[in-house]
């Protein structure tokens, strides 16, 4: 499977530059990994209106009902340079995919952030957005969002790569409008689509299906609609078992004794958060192979996004279920 190589705009600091408002620099694996398909546009908003390396912290400060961004050290409202800055840099290009965002940062964090009253006074709160963050968002309402933290988290990062390449390819489609990619994409991420919400799915195959013989314009924008809403959230690990199940279902026949029970026993395993996803579709990829069951191999839940940036020594503890 050839994938779609998203554009992601990533905060500077993780990997590209030694630009935290610290001098720090963060190199992650994942994203060192990432890299290799993915096309990446690193930024540093805080760096390009003109502060130094390192430099005095900036807040966001609640004035009124207004926003703004303040450095307390110098007293400096830098709130109309970062959103000139935000508007020219985000709209100079012709698509983005999504955001990789160093968390808890007043420019780039996309939640959580804490905002003041003012300038010294206490944290009113942690759920304010970083202006370049909140800006990008506004821009590319479309696009998947992260932040470096959350990336650890097994459930998280699945999900966002899953949701990455998948909207990805969706993007590749849409500007002609055919039906017959539409049929064809929206087969090929059946189970995927099986795992994240059973409902969305046969509102997503009734309008593929089109039998009000909808214009394709009105078709594809219903079509993104829902699978913008069926990405929302991760899937829990009782809706993954039941796909794991229905795959498995079209060899149950063919296999031995000894090989269903390691495939049930590997299943438990995983839904005891013993072992990461990664392990029993990799048992499953093996069958789909030696029985060559064409079907399954085009499917994107047994392969969601490139198969070098699954980690198989992940074995998924500490990370949320649902």
């Amino acid at each position: 499977m050839e994938f779609v190589r998203p554009k992601i705009v990533i905060s500077k600091c993780l990997g590209f530059a030694a630009c935290y408002y610290s001098g720090q620099i963060f190199n992650i694996k994942f994203i060192d990994k990432l890299g290799e398909f993915v096309e990446f546009k690193p930024v540093c908003p805080e760096l390009e209106i003109g502060l130094g390396v390192p430099r005095p912290t900036i807040r966001i400060v609640k004035d009124k009902e207004e926003i703004r961004l303040i450095q307390p050290k110098t007293k400096e409202d830098l709130t109309k340079k970062m959103n000139d800055f935000s508007e020219k840099f985000l709209n100079k290009f012709d698509y983005i995919d999504g955001f990789i965002f160093k968390s808890r940062s007043p420019s780039c964090g996309f939640k959580d952030i804490k905002v003041y009253p003012s300038l010294n006074g206490m944290v009113i709160n942690k759920e304010g957005v970083g202006l370049f963050a909140k800006k990008a968002m506004n821009v590319y309402p479309k696009a998947v969002v992260e932040s470096e933290g959350r990336l650890n988290n097994l459930r998280l990062r699945e999900h966002f790569l899953s949701k990455l390449y998948t909207l990805a390819e969706f993007r590749t489609i849409e500007n002609n409008k055919s039906m017959q990619d539409l049929v064809k994409y929206h087969t090929r991420h059946k189970y995927l689509f099986m795992a994240y919400n059973q409902n969305i799915l046969n509102e997503l195959g009734n309008i593929t299906a089109n039998h009000a013989n909808k214009k394709e314009q009105e078709v594809y924008s219903l079509y993104e609609k829902k699978l913008q809403e069926i990405f929302l959230k991760p899937p829990t690990y009782k809706s993954i078992i039941n796909v794991l199940s229905h795959i498995y279902g079209y060899f149950k026949n063919k296999l031995s004794k000894n090989e269903k029970k390691f495939f049930i026993d590997i299943v438990e395993k995983y839904r005891d958060n013993k072992v990461n996803l990664a392990v029993p579709i990799h048992l499953l990829r093996a069958w789909i192979i030696e029985y060559d069951v064409s079907y399954l191999k085009e499917q994107s839940f047994i392969n969601p996004f490139p198969k070098e940036l699954v980690d198989l020594t992940d074995s998924g503890k500490n990370n949320d279920r649902l």
